[in-house]
């Protein structure tokens, strides 16, 4: 695996070789056909970046992964904890062991043009930059995913993508942009309605796109699209191209063209050559905040998964087998939701945690580590599903049986920390960094954080993450401020407390920005939750909440309750009646 790799770095005189986790689109979730980084590694997280040398190699992720990591990295990869006070960027620990005449190898078609900017700017040294497919060292690499593309129903969302279009046209020539470039598969399937299998969990379909103020190009994988899609594409001003086209086309652009460098491959800068305006894909604002037909789809969406997961409570809570184990248990959770209308797909891989496995934030359970599940202690589950009406993600930490003080006390300051967004009341201009704060106090006041974000925009029949929306305490990307809460968009609300080889809590639900009043300070705004399903109040210490939060936490439950009533058989709407009863 990696000694393959640096046999060949050692024949070629290349010092390092970077390898991200990439495709060519820098999607979120990469297809088996883009894990390099997994199979040189044996690292499974979902994110990270693996710098091989001739005789090491370094595998930097963040505190979401640090446990697992540890445990997965083959031998002779050293954890680069980012983050940490000791712990150099990526960037900055290569412009430090660069020096002249060194050489840098990487894959143009899977890492950010930004990145090698940013890297061939900041450099004080003369190494070479080498953009150099190095994957034939793996044997047997899967083929690249091929699934037929289809239009997306306009039911569903409500806007066609002659609008759409209008739109982006708009902003290019407020900007004075003769031509856009899209990578990024979220952008291109909410811009041009269309949806696939290409990615895991996601629905969309690997393509390219070209906008200039006149056409529309849409590049896509030759055998995955008709003559039917062609003609009703051609009815929009879109035509389609073949996928690799996206190359040389973008050679022949001329007068300004509008890129968003951190979402580029550098394979595809590098073809660039006319003027360039760096700025994120202004499909990325247009598609956070949604429609009207897709707040009533989503509403839908939210309340079958509503039914699906009170339905697994109920099971978990009064007749899980002696026997279950977390892949089971998984199992069982799908069931529910296959029985749902209109359910294609989870919208991410399962995250079922039993006891010490929940401090790991994304950890999921497999056939080599299956952990039997007793009826003690607790258990979180985070999941979500895809449904042609929208996309759903919640966490519950449910209680199986005697839990420690402790962990009633956290499991109570997660919830108070989660209402505190729920219920939060702010004017209008807020950003995710403000709220976040707000949220994180809670918990802050006992000296602990999570290192991880607060929350996440929600796509619609989409990726289960997408922004410009989130809650975080800093600014990730520079080039991308901290994005304004609009009415429409959704973002979740998912704090918690995670302690390393004890236990690990985390409760989630999305929230609906909306309009509050309006009066002389300017525009109210608030959240809505779309989330149904029961908090565990077995859970509780109830003495560590205030009123307000009791009154909270009792006006989520009612709507659970009355939400889901006529979907729910009498035995379970008895017990729902208790699980959601007033505190």
């Amino acid at each position: 695996m990696i000694k393959e790799l640096q046999k060949k770095l050692k024949e070629q005189n290349i010092k390092f070789y970077y390898v991200p986790t990439d495709d060519d689109h820098q999607s979120e979730i990469v297809g088996e056909h883009d894990q390099f980084r997994k199979y040189l590694s044996g690292f499974t997280g979902s994110a990270g970046v693996l710098v091989v040398g001739q005789e090491k190699a370094w595998l930097w992720t963040d505190g979401r992964y640090f446990i697992q990591a540890e445990k997965e990295l083959y031998p002779g990869i050293k954890l680069m904890k980012m983050g940490n006070a000791d712990v150099p960027s990526v960037k900055d620990f290569l412009i430090d062991h660069l020096d002249d005449g060194d050489v840098l190898g990487f894959n143009g078609k899977v890492t950010t043009a930004s990145f090698i900017i940013d890297l061939d700017e900041d450099r004080e040294t003369d190494f070479e930059l080498k953009d150099i497919d190095m994957t034939d060292v793996w044997t047997n690499r899967p083929e690249r995913s091929h699934e037929p593309a289809y239009i997306y129903d306009v039911k569903y969302h409500g806007q066609s993508t002659a609008q759409k279009l209008e739109w982006i046209h708009g902003y290019m020539e407020e900007n004075e942009c003769n031509a856009h470039i899209i990578t990024s598969l979220d952008d291109i399937a909410w811009t041009f309605n269309i949806r696939g299998k290409d990615i895991p969990h996601s629905p969309m379909a690997m393509a390219f796109s070209i906008i200039t103020l006149d056409n529309a190009y849409l590049y896509l994988q030759d055998g995955t699209y008709d003559e039917a899609m062609i003609e009703a594409y051609k009815n929009d001003g879109v035509e389609i191209r073949s996928y690799d086209d996206i190359y040389l086309d973008t050679k022949r652009l001329s007068g300004q063209v509008l890129v968003d460098l951190s979402a580029i491959n550098y394979a595809i800068y590098s073809f660039i050559d006319c003027e360039i305006m760096d700025g994120s894909n202004p499909s990325q604002y247009f598609k956070s905040i949604k429609s009207d037909v897709e707040i009533e789809n989503t509403k839908h969406a939210h309340l079958k998964d509503g039914v699906a997961m009170t339905k697994f409570m109920y099971w978990l809570k009064t007749s899980m087998p002696d026997d279950a184990t977390e892949c089971s248990i998984t199992n069982k959770l799908l069931g529910f939701r296959k029985a749902q209308e209109l359910f294609t797909d989870i919208s991410f891989n399962t995250i079922t945690a039993y006891k010490e496995n929940a401090a790991l934030m994304h950890y999921h359970p497999s056939h080599e580590h299956d952990v039997r599940v007793k009826k003690e202690g607790m258990l979180l589950i985070d999941s979500g599903g895809q449904y042609l009406d929208g996309t759903t993600d919640i966490t519950r930490t449910f209680i199986l049986g005697k839990i420690s003080e402790t962990e009633r006390k956290y499991f109570t300051y997660v919830l108070k920390a989660m209402l505190k967004m729920q219920e939060a009341v702010f004017l209008y201009g807020a950003n995710g960094i403000w709220i976040d704060g707000l949220v994180r106090h809670e918990l802050w006041k006992q000296h602990i954080d999570f290192q991880c974000g607060t929350g996440h925009g929600v796509g619609h029949f989409l990726n289960v993450h997408e922004g410009p929306n989130d809650i975080r305490p800093r600014i990730r990307d520079p080039r991308k401020p901290s994005a304004i809460q609009e009415a429409g968009m959704i973002t979740t609300d998912e704090p918690g407390v995670y302690i390393e080889g004890q236990f690990g809590i985390r409760l989630e639900n999305e929230l609906l920005c909306v309009e509050d009043i309006k009066n002389e300070y300017g525009q109210w705004m608030k959240f809505e939750p779309l989330t149904l399903c029961p908090i565990d109040l077995d859970g509780l210490d109830v003495s560590l909440l205030t009123t307000d939060e009791k009154e909270a936490l009792n006006k989520y439950h009612e709507f659970v309750r009355e939400s889901l009533k006529p979907y729910l058989t009498d035995e379970e709407n008895e017990w729902l009646k208790t699980y959601t009863r007033g505190i």
